[in-house]
């Protein structure tokens, strides 16, 4: 074993996970233009953060996650329990898994900026078997 394994060089990447329970109904799904019926999920979000400098500081921490995941749980209460179009952020928004990755990005980003860390992906699962996965171009 390499007695200083704790300065090998990569990248780490630190996961954070919630979910929450949700209706939505997508507009316009069908070929004849009228929407999806309303239904419901149990939604899980999965927010995967890379430090900006890449490694580890000295104390072996790459993104001290506390406050990114403060955030989060703030946002699920938000969505938890409701018809995710009639939020306000959703009201001209065709709320897809697409489209809550996004909308979970947009507000987070500028706490994990301030954190110095780096959204690397964003995961919103409907269920056990389907996600959609969003990772940013640039953050």
């Amino acid at each position: 074993m390499n007695p200083t394994f704790h300065k090998i060089p990569g990248e780490f990447f630190i996961r954070i996970e919630g979910s929450f329970e949700s209706a939505h109904y997508l507009y316009s799904y069908f070929p004849d233009g009228s929407d999806e019926p309303i239904h419901g999920h149990s939604w899980q979000v999965e927010l995967f953060i890379a430090a900006k400098n890449a490694g580890c500081s000295d104390n072996g921490i790459s993104f001290d996650f506390l406050d990114l995941k403060i955030e989060l749980y703030q946002c699920l209460e938000k969505i938890d329990h409701c018809l995710i179009n009639q939020l306000e952020d959703f009201k001209n928004v065709n709320p897809t898994a697409e489209n809550i990755a996004r909308w979970f990005y947009n507000k987070l980003l500028s706490v994990a900026d301030k954190k110095k860390g780096v959204i690397k992906e964003i995961r919103v699962h409907e269920g056990p078997h389907a996600y959609a996965s969003f990772i940013p171009f640039s953050s």
